[in-house]
């Protein structure tokens, strides 16, 4: 299956994945791409339309870019549970308006995740998460982990989809 026109294979490169993986999907946003990317570009306000993170930043100070650490905090996938989850990733990839990929790789866990934006119009975008991950810590714990990505999935499209409902009403 092909998430805003890149294809599993692509996405998923490296990562020796079996289902219920990859975890994906896509919302239509009522954004231009320009602007739903600008959105994106401040990972340091992440928190504010997405609500799978309390607070993210890339390390450093520096641009969103291939190389870049981000370090991404995140909320528990039930808000009565009381842990947060910390992750320093890399960045591996960027393609301005079309993609972000970072790695995790560490003690045996090695995810991949791809945030991907597609221009459907000028005023319209697709916006979309695919999530893989293997090793040994991740089969391990492997319930619990895809329980976070379908989380991650599930508040990314939902925000995506917030920030055009906003622009709208906004008018």
């Amino acid at each position: 299956m092909a998430v805003c026109g890149v294809d599993d294979e692509l996405l998923g490169r490296g990562v020796t994945y079996a289902p219920p993986l990859p975890v994906q999907g896509s919302v239509d946003v009522d954004l231009p791409v320009e602007i739903l990317w600008q959105r994106f570009c401040e990972v340091e306000r992440w928190a504010e339309w997405n609500r799978c993170f309390q607070r993210t930043w890339v390390r450093g100070g520096a641009p969103l870019q291939a190389g870049s650490e981000l370090v991404l905090v995140f909320r528990p996938i039930k808000p009565w549970l009381g842990y947060r989850l910390p992750g320093p990733v890399q960045v591996v990839e960027v393609e301005p308006e079309r993609r972000v990929t970072w790695e995790a790789d560490t003690m045996g866990f090695h995810a991949r995740h791809s945030y991907l934006f597609e221009k459907l119009d000028e005023r319209r975008c697709r916006f979309g998460s695919f999530e893989v991950a293997e090793g040994p810590a991740f089969r391990a714990t492997r319930a619990f982990w895809v329980a976070h990505f379908d989380f991650v999935c599930r508040e990314s499209l939902a925000g995506a989809r917030s920030l055009g409902t906003a622009a709208a009403q906004a008018g």
